[in-house]
């Protein structure tokens, strides 16, 4: 409910927010009008938003990577079902500074704003159909009768999950579109194109402005690893799919909503260590240490697995069948551990 209240008003916040929009310089300006700071109350949605996404997920996992997930299915040791929850709890950090970052920021014009949002409608919509869709996405192939992971829940839990993943996609949409030209804001027919755009300029300029610069190159593999991280996971089978989660049929394609704004994250920090920005730039040292402790949690959630859960490997049949996939993954994510300081 607080959600949704804060969503509503921060409709009414965006109309306020377009309306302090600064006119376009033309030649006989003068002076350059500051830019206005968007009311507080949008600020308090991200952070609601924020949380009720962060403990949606949360719920996913703890639901899914469970005993009796289905029904007589045992965990093969204590250890087993910790280090997979941590697995794909490290989005938790994630999630978090990308929601702090738009709930600090002063112009969501901005590229940076513009990119989390649009990341976030998407990590929310797709995380709100896996919900709608969970009992056929996480079914056991060949169970009889038909078994799957996701056990039901009730209709307001379920309701709970969809909303509060609806509402964080519909807050930030609403906020891109209200940060849109009011040419193209008035003319919805022009927004996929747009986003077209965005999206093909940001692929196409994925490579590092310096090779030589260590820190563009770490947020320029981050970057394009993570996209990749977060169409494989969608479009592959299984085994292929279990990378880079290690959640089997549970969470796999579950994940891939937080891969995506891990690469939208990586490519804005890519941007603000081209501009010299990185190390000075609030928002960029919220982003990044994000990323550094989604890699934290990622890895030692591996090494765990590895080296302290005794079911390593017996009962990691799908990671173990994709050996060189899974390195690949783990060896990309441990590039957020690398300082931002050349």
């Amino acid at each position: 409910m607080l959600t949704v209240l804060c969503l509503c008003a921060a409709t009414a916040d965006l109309k306020a927010l377009n309306a302090l929009r600064p006119l376009k310089e033309d030649h006989l300006a003068v002076a350059k009008p500051l830019a206005p700071k968007p009311p507080g109350f949008l600020g308090a949605a991200y952070s609601a938003c924020g949380l009720a996404a962060t403990a949606s997920w949360v719920k996913v996992v703890t639901h899914t990577i469970r005993s009796n997930a289905p029904p007589g299915a045992m965990m093969p040791s204590s250890t087993h079902g910790v280090f997979a929850r941590t697995s794909v709890l490290s989005a938790v950090p994630l999630i978090a500074s990308a929601f702090a970052t738009l709930a600090a920021a002063s112009d969501y014009s901005s590229d940076t704003c513009r990119r989390l949002n649009l990341a976030l409608v998407a990590a929310g919509i797709g995380s709100a159909l896996w919900v709608g869709f969970a009992p056929r996405i996480t079914q056991i192939p060949g169970s009889d009768p038909v078994a799957s992971h996701w056990q039901p829940v009730s209709g307001v839990t379920r309701a709970a999950l969809i909303g509060s993943y609806g509402a964080s996609a519909a807050l930030s949409a609403a906020v891109w579109v209200g940060s849109l030209p009011e040419d193209v804001r008035k003319r919805p027919f022009l927004w996929p194109g747009r986003i077209a755009d965005g999206v093909s300029k940001s692929l196409v300029s994925l490579a590092p402005a310096s090779a030589d610069d260590p820190v563009q190159v770490k947020y320029s593999l981050l970057s394009t690893t993570m996209i990749f991280f977060t169409v494989m996971p969608i479009l592959s089978p299984f085994p292929f799919a279990v990378c880079p989660s290690w959640t089997g049929r549970r969470c796999s394609r579950a994940f891939p909503a937080w891969t995506l704004l891990a690469a939208a994250s990586a490519y804005n920090l890519k941007e603000a260590a081209e501009s010299g920005k990185l190390l000075t730039d609030e928002a960029c040292r919220t982003l990044s240490k994000g990323l550094t402790a989604f890699g934290a949690l990622y890895l030692s959630a591996k090494v765990g697995a590895i080296f302290i859960d005794p079911s390593f490997p017996v009962h990691y049949k799908i990671v173990t069948q994709v050996p060189a996939w899974q390195l690949a993954a783990s060896a990309s994510i441990g590039l957020t551990l690398r300082p931002d300081k050349p």
